[in-house]
């Protein structure tokens, strides 16, 4: 066969590996990410990247490999697939907590693992984070993916998150790619995040050229005419170098004899200009037959099932062998393994130009059945291939028949922009062919509202549901399709329309279907009656017909209809539909009722609940979104540890994938600072809260009336509240009222009301629409609040004070209010001081025992200084040692006297607790009368259950 002629080292190419070298030291000590190898064709990107992991090999880290390939519609995350199943073929299915909810990515990985359950999301940011879990237990490694300029959509989606995900990983994807590719939008965006994540591999300078070409001979001295040779023709290129060579060495002009490599005679006036022309003359030196085997593979792909190629090529067996031994000394084709591919990609295509339009043709109809035989219901790669070859036969109708069933797996598998793509192929290739264009107009309807696209999806129905008359149970189920376009596209009366025209078609199996989408139509026209009336009948129609996933849509409407009508039924039809959704294992709708519960309920044991079905099911979003209502729950309490935890863990995500809850949980965050009066770290939140958009009147809004509130309180700067809450109402009014509460809307009232000469009558009447469209106890409590210091400031205090009574927060458990209305209640009660009514004292003692059990001591100390202000005694902390449990601050319990009564449940008597605390008897006897005075019980007995009931425990 003669020498390879391929080169032995990396030639030129130092500066480039210098760089990589540190992303490689960086990933095996745990900062990975996305460095790609830009280039064109030949120029040296694979060599460069194998010659990285060969060196990541020797550090001890472990290599996965895939590439992408040619084809008009790319089969979603091959890279990704080829890699983990070399990698993971034989490995059982992992069982790691992480892993939980990610099943079905894994599974797409590697898919002898498949039977997995399905998650409830499903996409590029999911299976990135898949890619990362799944390597994580490895330790270091390599992830090299090639010839990325034919990638899919998905495929470069997952490398986009990668570049961020994989900061804090030990691992590193090395891609190849040219420009021009799939991969442009993320080479853009890369260098921003570390400018050596692109490397340009140019071509080679003379020197460089002259370098390769003598270890390419294993000669210092090659043939000077052949240097020559090369730098005119070659332009740099090293696959240009080898290729060359190989044809001169396969023309026999360039031989290696007793004395080293001679050439033959003048090569200039011979030479190839170009690899095409350099491949067609090794094709010209091979027989008629291996032409036609070489030709046949070349139909198969870049690496080819040369069992195939008999049938192809239209000889025997022991032909095709000797063809392809024939291409292999002429150095066209390559062992790999146990089979056969081009030496290159640009190889293939080479061979492929070379083919006259009538030869390509009559090999593609003999490949395409042959393929097809040979792969019975074309799985995997089978189908984009047969479809290939079908089109290259001359049948592009069949061709958009096999790309129909391509973009349908697609879109099953949640590959959306994958499915698109081979869609608008399927649909240019279909025209002619009257029922496929029908399968094909059909298929895009719902590629596109999948892709989020409606209004593409409605341009095409009218047209295709003309030509469905024949066929009523398939045009109906269009119409609907098409109605949930409009909706999405917020067309509802468009939507109305389509649902009548579908009712028209009246068969049984779309009757569900038809008045679950019907209900959702009604409730977006504001007819709520009929959405409920619609939505009953599809749950009957649903569990009669056994269309579970129909049965929850509608259940959703009716939890969405009692939700508008203020009604605690619609916990119940959300129950229900995530009850029905899990029984069914609809992942998806079983995780969107137990959303819609949990945010209904507001309770922290439901979020959390849901958080951990959210990450069972591998749905991050909705993972990211219980986190932010979790930090919001816990700051409604001034719980600021808790807070802390699940707006960090919220922020991480949002940034981690591109979540848009990144803005609200870096305000929450800020939020929790306040609490603390930490300026510093509270302004930073802030500009982070700010950075995607500094004028949203939803985080300007929050800032103003909940951030800077909660600073001004914990600060004692009670002052500021006015300016700021007035601020926030300016950014409150611009905001949609569907994106937050504002809870800061209640102490704007409150404020006017104490304030204004007209005691906050527009205020109180604004508010008092907001705590009735809201429909939260903790809004109609401080509505009824304002209303009390109206009549306090009015002359009524009788009046005042039974409001009062209704509105205060002893007793009450609110989930995620309670703070604001302690803030209410101490606001309350400075004005009933200065206007004489209710009982200001005990509001204050309450409220100065919350905020010195959550560590606002500057608020706690507030009420203090007003409790003197009435002239009541102040309570003092004491000198004990004990934590003074809530209700007993709340009476004006000091540290000492609980040290005392903790003692008095162990049944100590008076000079035994006096040695205990090292007090005198007549000390003591003035601590226990007071906890008898502020308990209201008479004998040690009675103080000994207090001390018990509330926790109280003697040392």
């Amino acid at each position: 066969m003669g020498p390879s002629v391929l080169c032995p080292a990396l030639v030129g190419r130092e500066n480039e590996s210098a760089v990589l070298h540190a992303h490689l030291d960086a990933a095996g000590h745990g900062h990975g990410g996305v460095v790609l190898l830009v280039g064109e064709a030949g120029a040296g990107k694979t060599r460069l990247a194998r010659a990285t992991v060969d060196a990541a090999r020797a550090d001890g880290l472990r290599l996965l490999a895939g590439r992408a390939v040619p084809g008009p519609s790319p089969t979603p995350y091959r890279p990704l697939t080829e890699a983990f199943l070399a990698a993971f073929r034989s490995a059982p299915p992992p069982t790691a907590r992480e892993l939980h909810g990610f099943g079905r990515q894994v599974a797409r990985l590697v898919p002898p693992w498949s039977g997995a359950p399905a998650g409830a999301e499903d996409s590029p940011v999911v299976m990135g984070e898949a890619v990362v879990r799944l390597l994580r237990p490895d330790g270091p490694c390599v992830i090299l993916l090639e010839d990325l300029h034919w990638a899919d959509a998905e495929t470069v989606a997952v490398l986009d998150h990668l570049a961020d995900a994989l900061a804090d990983e030990a691992v590193l994807v090395l891609g190849t790619t040219r420009p021009g590719g799939a991969v442009d939008e993320i080479l853009e965006r890369l260098p921003g995040r570390d400018r050596s994540s692109v490397l340009a591999v140019g071509p080679l300078d003379e020197a460089g050229v002259d370098r390769m070409l003598a270890a390419c001979l294993a000669t210092p001295g090659p043939p000077p005419e052949v240097r020559a040779f090369l730098r005119r023709h070659a332009e740099g290129v090293p696959l240009l170098v080898e290729e060359l060579l190989a044809g001169l060495v396969a023309a026999g002009e360039l031989r290696f004899a007793d004395a080293g490599w001679v050439s033959a005679g003048e090569l200039t006036p011979r030479v190839p200009a170009s690899l095409r022309e350099s491949v067609a003359r090794r094709l010209a030196d091979l027989d008629p037959v291996a032409r036609r085997v070489v030709a046949a593979a070349a139909m198969l792909g870049r690496r080819f099932d040369w069992e195939l190629v008999p049938g192809i090529a239209e000889v025997d067996g022991r032909a095709v062998v000797e063809g392809l031994r024939a291409a292999v000394g002429r150095q066209l084709v390559a062992v790999d393994g146990d089979g056969f591919a081009f030496r290159h990609a640009l190889t293939r295509e080479a061979v492929l130009d070379d083919l006259l339009p009538p030869e390509r043709r009559a090999l593609a109809q003999r490949a395409w059945p042959t393929v097809e035989r040979a792969h019975p219901g074309l799985p995997g790669t089978a189908c984009e291939l047969a479809s290939e070859l079908a089109e290259a036969a001359g049948a592009p109708v069949e061709a958009a028949a096999r790309l129909v069933t391509s973009a349908r797996r697609a879109l099953d598998d949640g590959a959306v922009a994958s499915a698109e793509v081979t869609a608008r192929r399927a649909r240019r290739l279909a025209r002619g062919g009257a029922a496929v264009t029908v399968d094909v107009d059909e298929l895009a309807v719902d590629v596109l509202v999948a892709a989020g696209k409606p209004r593409e999806a409605l341009a095409l129905g009218p047209d295709l549901a003309a030509r469905l008359p024949g066929d009523p149970d398939r045009r109906a189920a269009l119409l609907l399709t098409l109605a949930r376009a409009a909706l999405a596209a917020g067309e509802v009366d468009e939507a109305a329309r389509l649902v009548d025209e579908a009712r028209q078609e009246e068969h049984a199996p779309l009757l569900a279907r038809l008045d679950a989408v019907a209900a959702h139509v009604a409730l977006e026209q504001g007819r709520q009656d009929d959405a409920a009336a619609l939505a009953h009948r599809a749950v009957a129609a649903a569990v009669d017909a056994a269309q579970p996933a129909v049965e929850c849509e509608a259940l959703e409407v009716l939890g969405r209809v009692q939700r508008e009508f203020r009604s605690g039924r619609a916990a119940r039809w959300l129950a229900r539909a995530a009850d029905v959704a899990e029984r069914a294992g609809l992942a998806t709708w079983h995780l969107r009722a137990q959303q819609e519960l949990a945010l209904i309920t507001w309770k922290a044991d439901d979020l959390r609940a849901t958080r951990a079905l959210a990450a069972r099911y591998g749905a991050l979003t909705t993972v990211a979104v219980m986190d932010l209502s979790l930090a919001d729950l816990a700051l409604g309490d001034f719980d600021r540890e808790n807070a802390l935890e699940a707006a960090r863990s919220c922020a991480e995500a949002s940034r981690r994938y591109g979540l848009a809850t990144g803005p609200v949980a870096h305000l929450w965050l800020a939020n929790a600072h306040a609490l603390v009066g930490d300026d510093v770290a509270m302004e930073a939140a802030v500009a982070d809260a700010l950075a995607p958009d500094p004028s949203d009147p939803r985080i300007l809004g929050d800032l103003y009336g909940r951030v800077l509130v909660t600073r001004a309180f914990a600060v004692d700067d009670l002052d500021a509240l006015r300016g700021l809450l007035d601020t926030m109402m300016t950014h409150v009014r611009r905001a949609d009222p569907g994106r937050s509460v504002f809870p800061g809307r209640a102490l704007w009232a409150l404020v006017h009301t104490a304030e204004d000469d007209d005691l906050g009558v527009d205020a109180r009447a604004e508010f008092a629409e907001v705590a009735d469209q809201v429909g939260l106890d903790v809004f109609r409590c401080a509505h009824l609040a304002a209303e009390a210091v109206a009549r306090g400031r009015a002359g009524a205090p009788a009046e005042a004070a039974a409001l009062m009574e209704r509105a205060r927060p002893a007793g009450r458990t609110f989930d995620g209010g309670l703070g604001l209305l302690q803030w209410v209640q101490l606001l309350v009660a400075r004005a009933a001081i200065r206007d004489g009514w209710g009982d200001p004292v005990t509001w204050l003692r309450e409220s100065e025992a919350f905020f010195a059990a959550v560590g606002l001591e500057r608020t706690a100390r507030r009420c203090r200084l007003l409790m003197g202000e009435a002239g009541a005694p102040v309570p003092r902390r004491g000198r004990g040692a004990s934590a003074v449990p809530e209700p007993l601050r709340a009476l004006g319990v000091t540290s000492r006297e609980t040290d005392v009564l903790g003692l008095v449940a162990l049944g100590l008597s008076t000079p035994e607790i006096g040695a205990r605390l090292h007090l005198s008897p007549r000390t003591v006897e003035r601590h226990l009368g007071n906890l008898f005075a502020r308990t209201g019980v008479h004998d040690r007995g009675a103080l000994g259950e207090v001390a018990r009931r509330h926790g109280v425990q003697g040392g």
